[in-house]
């Protein structure tokens, strides 16, 4: 289990991250949230790249610098060493992953035509993060954390991508940062949802889903909790049988928007305040 307690982290004057908590078991654990909301800066404190400033990360019971060989990391920015060929690099992953699964890492250079002779720096954006996520597959670790991992990737290989998380997350542990709902709910177990580096809502896709009902304005009981209006109806916290069950990506943005207007200013207050955007604005 990877264990995340009240973790903050501020970088110069900006506060990434304040008192992040949640847990992540086997299966697919899904960070969601919009640019900016600290997912990126969480993937690094539980992989061990940062230190939070307070709180504690626990992999296993134990801090990520001594189990590093237990995890793989698809970083945003995809680096690699650009100089080498697919050959040269792939000597070098046994010696970091002790449970290395070379026959695994070339089956997947064939499916995906990555010849072993080519050098990585003529990959395109797209194959640099596919040779990458090959990596992580055999990389034999327990714990994989994958940072929009389908950034670059055309629809075929999302889907094939989607699949494979699934199948993964049957006895690893995956923690996937994304703001992609749609492609998430194929997939995803349990999702945390990111908002200014705070935990606005976490839970199991089901149970959130048994839990939230989309419901007509009449429709809303005494005893219900309003989260926040969304395209086609309400969406309430319930323990009654009404409406409908909604989509995961009508939950995250219900408690997005509701955690919006806590903070305070939106958007939509930011347009009126400077007299709104009427087509007269627009066409001059």
């Amino acid at each position: 289990m990877v264990e995340v307690l009240e973790i903050s982290k501020s970088f110069s004057d900006v506060v990434a991250l304040a008192g992040v908590t949640f847990t992540a078991d086997r299966g697919v654990n899904v960070i969601i949230g919009p640019n900016g909301a600290g997912k990126t800066t969480t993937l690094r404190c539980i992989s061990g790249v940062v230190s939070p400033d307070s709180g504690s990360v626990k992999i296993f019971g134990k801090d990520p610098g001594r189990i590093k060989e237990r995890i793989a990391v698809l970083s945003e920015d995809r680096r690699i060493l650009r100089r080498m060929k697919v050959r040269d690099y792939e000597q070098l992953l046994p010696l970091l992953y002790p449970n290395w699964n070379g026959k695994l890492f070339k089956k997947f250079l064939a499916h995906f035509s990555i010849r072993r002779d080519q050098n990585l720096d003529t990959l395109s954006a797209g194959m640099r993060t596919v040779f990458l996520l090959s990596v992580l597959i055999a990389s034999g670790a327990d714990v994989l954390i994958l940072d929009e991992p389908t950034q670059h990737l055309d629809p075929v290989k999302v889907n094939e991508l989607e699949t494979l998380l699934r199948e993964l997350g049957t006895d690893k542990i995956l923690i996937v940062a994304s703001h992609h709902l749609e492609e998430v709910e194929g997939f995803a177990d349990r999702f945390v949802i990111l908002n200014e580096g705070r935990v606005v809502y976490s839970d199991d896709i089901d149970s959130a889903k048994e839990k939230h009902r989309i419901v007509a304005q009449n429709q809303i009981g005494e005893y219900d909790e309003v989260i926040g209006f969304v395209e086609s109806g309400w969406l309430v916290k319930t323990e009654e049988d009404k409406g409908r069950y909604p989509s995961l990506r009508e939950i995250v943005l219900a408690y997005l928007k509701r955690d919006e207007k806590t903070l305070g200013t939106s958007i939509t207050d930011i347009l009126r305040e400077d007299g709104g955007v009427s087509r007269t604005n627009l066409s001059n």
